[in-house]
Parts: structure tokens; C-alpha cells; sequence
């Protein structure tokens, strides 16, 4: 059923290029040449489309299991049972309800575990299949949970919150990426109307046939592949994954460790242009994983010293962030009282959100039981909006050079059409001259 469906569309659009071809004029050779590009572009697209289905239906199994999980949970206070209320959501042949039946197997039976961490085995099984850092961190937490026993209802509600905001942001990032799929292919068809205007314009009583110059020939046929192409790029530039992976390239962290170095042991490039690029560059990777940190130290925090939990954070982080929470806990241990180990975190960069989010963890970490409840809550609502802010910047990134891509269309059709244009007030000069 599906390879008919498929065969149907691409003959239908097979049948369309060739009646635009014939529409434009072209010869037999080129008309061929663009059914085929066209179909080969379309089945690009096709491609897209269907991989984009995937990453939306992979982020909608990670979402309403991590939504259950937490929910459940809470209600029973059992991971175990919570993973139960899971897998009765997903069918078990499903990649979500495969994945939960290999983790209850595994934390039934403990099969495979050495160490005792069955628990951690079994959720294991689950971030196989899915690379989502959201997913990392709310398993930890409850692992932590169930080896404590601790009262976890402040941190199920920051976990929650932090899920129902990542929905809504991601809702609108994808409204945004088909908008400008829509704008893209309307823009491509009025580019191909606007190819057709230097027929339009040939004045037939003088006997001109602008469609029988090979350049006009060549110019059109190239002009639609690549309208066609375009809709294809833009497509797969848009198709990315939906979930927030926690895999860093290797080459991207040595080439930070690399700058973070420049940094530390170079005081003489701090005023350089290699210092400025090193701080521009940190300071992305420091804006965007910085709230993930504050998240987990945050969720510690609920049942844990301010020492502890960022000794205990360390465990989730890696690469310069490591080195730097490293060398804040050897600080605070000197000095325990003392604010400027947290303004140091870092501080070679000097990010304002950063130095404000130390200074809220130092008051938590600090102050009394009541007044520090009340500073956890400030530091939590804060690091949503870090986190709003550092999600949007890597979702804009992924969108970027879309508004040159949109115009690329309609900058093809006006200069072809100019070429055109050219091409026929030369003919037009040529037949006055024939004449006189």
C-alpha cells in the first residue's frame, strides 16, 4: 500500500514536470531532465518529511514516558511499580515499549548486573534508544531517590515544571519550522510563475520565439531543478532531532579544553584576539550548559548540604565543566563562609546570568532552612528562564541562514527573468535592424 501511494506521487509529479516543460517550452531532452531532477528532489523531500516524523514521534514516546514516570512516582513512591504505569502506555512492539520491557526484565531479575546498581542497569536500557540529557538526569534522580528514601516532592515538581516548559518551547520551534517549510515552497512556486513572464512578454506579431534560444532552454531548466532543490535543502536543514541530546562531539571538547586552557594558563592572551575568541566561544558552551548544571545541583539541594550537591553534580558533568565545579568545591572547602569562590566559577569569562545564578546558589547554600527555601525557589524560577533562554539560542542556531535560503528562490527567478529580458530586447533590436 505504501509503495503504491509512493509510485502514485512520484508519477503524478512526473506528470507535472513534463506539462511545465511543455508549458515553457523546453525540448524533449530537457524536459526529461527536469522530471527526472524533480523526481529525485522529491523523493529528497519524501525522505526528509519521513525522518522528521520519526524525530517527532521519538520526542512524543520520551515525553509522555519521562511525564508518567515522574507522575507515577509520585503517586506510588516506587520506581518499579512507576515503571509499570509506563509500559501499559506504549504497545510492546513499540521501540518506547520494547525499551520498558527490557529494563523491568532487568530490574526483576538483575541479569547482567556486577555492581549492584540494578536500578541504573535498567533505566540504562531505556537512554540506549533515546539520547536525551533530560532523560539522564530525571533517571538519576529518582535512582538517588530510591537508594535514600528522601522526600522528593520539591524535586518532582521542579522536573515537572522544567518538562512542561520544554513542550512549549518545542511546540513553537516546530510551528516556526513549518511556517518557513510553507513560506519556502510558495515562495519556489511564485519563482516559477515569475520564470514564465519573459514568454509572456515576447511580443508574437514580430515573429520572436524567445523559447527557441538555448540559453532560455538551459537557464529554465536549471533555474526549476533548482527551485526544486532548494525546497529539498531547506527541508533537510530543518529536519533535525527534536529531543536535547547530551552527546558532544570529541573534536568539539578538545577544542574547548583547548581554549579553556588559553584561558587558565596564558594570562598574557587576556587581552588578546585569541582571548576574545576563546571567551566567545566558552561563553556559548558555558550559557547553554550551565542551566542543565544549576537544574541537577538544584534537584540535590532538595535533600542535600550546598557542598554535597555540587560534589554529588559532578558525576553528570564532564570536560571543562567538570574542571571548573572541580575547582569551586576545593575553594569552598578552604573556605566555607566566603562568596568569592562562587564569583570565581568561571569568572574569566564574565557572564552577568552566571555570576547572578553563583550568587542565588551561594545564598541557598549559606542561609537558613527558611531562607533558604525561599532562595531555591528563586533559583529554580531563574534557571527556567536560563534555560528558556540557552534552548532558544541552540534552536535559532539550527534555523540559521533560513532567511537567505528564503529569498534564494525569488533571486534565481529575477535573474533569469533579467536574462531573459536582455536576451529579448536583443532579438527585438536585431529584427528592427533586419528591417531597415
Amino acid at each position: 500500500m505504501k509503495w503504491g501511494r509512493s509510485l502514485f506521487v512520484f508519477l503524478a509529479t512526473a506528470g507535472i514536470q513534463m506539462v511545465i516543460g511543455w508549458i515553457y517550452g523546453l525540448s524533449i531532452g530537457l524536459i526529461i531532465c527536469l522530471t527526472v531532477g524533480g523526481c529525485l528532489a522529491l523523493k529528497r523531500i519524501r525522505f526528509h518529511i519521513y525522518r522528521e516524523r520519526e524525530f517527532e514521534q521519538e520526542y512524543s514516546q520520551v515525553v509522555t514516558y519521562l511525564e508518567q514516570l515522574l507522575c507515577s512516582y509520585r503517586r506510588l513512591g516506587h520506581t518499579g511499580r512507576a515503571m509499570e504505569d509506563c509500559s501499559s502506555l506504549f504497545e510492546p512492539k513499540s521501540r518506547m515499549g520494547g525499551a520498558i520491557q527490557r529494563a523491568k526484565h532487568i530490574f526483576l531479575t538483575g541479569e547482567g548486573v556486577e555492581d549492584g546498581a540494578i536500578l541504573e542497569a535498567a533505566f540504562a536500557e531505556i537512554e540506549k534508544e533515546y539520547d536525551s540529557r533530560r532523560m539522564k538526569i530525571i533517571h538519576t534522580f529518582l535512582c538517588n531517590g530510591d537508594r535514600t528514601g528522601s522526600d522528593s516532592g520539591s524535586s518532582l515538581d521542579i522536573l515537572l515544571e522544567d518538562l512542561e516548559f520544554w513542550k512549549n518551547r518545542t511546540s513553537i520551534y516546530e510551528k516556526k519550522k513549518k511556517f518557513i517549510k510553507t513560506e519556502c515552497a510558495v515562495a519556489a512556486g511564485l519563482a516559477a510563475v515569475l520564470c514564465y513572464v519573459s514568454r509572456l512578454l515576447t511580443p508574437e506579431e514580430l515573429g520572436l520565439h524567445i523559447a527557441d534560444n538555448p540559453i532560455y532552454q538551459i537557464s529554465t531548466t536549471v533555474v526549476l531543478l533548482a527551485l526544486w532543490w532548494l525546497i529539498a535543502l531547506i527541508y533537510g536543514k530543518l529536519s533535525v532531532k527534536w529531543l536535547d541530546s547530551c552527546k558532544n562531539k570529541g573534536e568539539e571538547e578538545g577544542r574547548l579544553e583547548k581554549l579553556y586552557q588559553t584561558l587558565e594558563k596564558d594570562p598574557a592572551l587576556v587581552s588578546g584576539l585569541s582571548a576574545h575568541v576563546a571567551k566567545r566561544a566558552l561563553g556559548r558552551y558555558v550559557r547553554q550548559e550551565f542551566p542543565y548544571w544549576i537544574m541537577i545541583v538544584a534537584l540535590y539541594l532538595q535533600t542535600e548540604s550546598g557542598y554535597q550537591a555540587l560534589k554529588k553534580s559532578m558525576a553528570q558533568t564532564g570536560g571543562i565543566f567538570l574542571q571548573e565545579i572541580q575547582i569551586l568545591t576545593e575553594k569552598i572547602y578552604d573556605s566555607p563562609r566566603d562568596l568569592q569562590p562562587y564569583l570565581e566559577f568561571f569568572g574569566e569569562l564574565e557572564l552577568p546570568e552566571i555570576q547572578t545564578g553563583m550568587k542565588i546558589l551561594y545564598s541557598v547554600s549559606t542561609n537558613g532552612y527558611e531562607d533558604s527555601r525561599r532562595q531555591l525557589d528563586f533559583l529554580v524560577a531563574q534557571n527556567n528562564r536560563l534555560m528558556d533562554r540557552s534552548e532558544v539560542f541552540v534552536q535559532n542556531n539550527k534555523m540559521a541562514g533560513m532567511g537567505l535560503l528564503k529569498q534564494l528562490p525569488m533571486v534565481l527567478s529575477s535573474v533569469k527573468l533579467l536574462l531573459d529580458l536582455i536576451h529579448l530586447l536583443t532579438m527585438t533590436m536585431g529584427r528592427f535592424q533586419n528591417l531597415y
